[in-house]
């Protein structure tokens, strides 16, 4: 699969390509789901940081702890989002350029995404393990 689908890829590659295709357009609806009608700032708080003027960083030591890990946490599944569409758009684009001068480029780049993905999913894993551990002690 390094630059051309074989003619007969077998099980796993098969399913990769398909599974893989399958989640682009589903990537697409979920985060249009999840980023309209204002819904983005809660992926990507850092874009919105402007119109809140930074209030939740200046807020009492008591209270900003929380608020800025919940804008990690946030962060975290903005980035994993984004991670995720990487993956499947340039997956999406090397089956296209398969056998092409690109297709190598665009494997190159879907390993990125992919690798990327994995340890924003990782870490995402954690987010949600301290955040139930944070709702078990309340």
């Amino acid at each position: 699969m390094y630059q051309r689908l074989p003619e007969a890829p077998g099980l796993v590659n098969g399913s990769h390509v398909v599974l893989g295709l399958a989640m682009l357009p589903l990537g697409l609806v979920y985060a249009a789901a999840c980023t309209l009608g204002g819904r983005w700032r809660l992926y990507f708080p850092w874009l919105g940081a402007g119109r809140c003027g930074g209030r939740d960083l200046a807020a009492p030591a008591g209270g900003a702890s929380g608020q800025r890990r919940r804008r990690l946490f946030a962060t975290i599944e903005g980035l994993l989002l984004l991670a995720f569409l990487a993956a499947a758009a340039s997956g999406a684009v090397w089956f296209v350029a398969q056998g092409g001068d690109t297709a190598v480029l665009w494997r190159g780049l879907h390993g990125i995404a992919a690798r990327s993905f994995a340890v924003l999913m990782l870490l995402h894993i954690v987010a949600v393990s301290l955040h139930l551990l944070d709702l078990v002690r309340d």
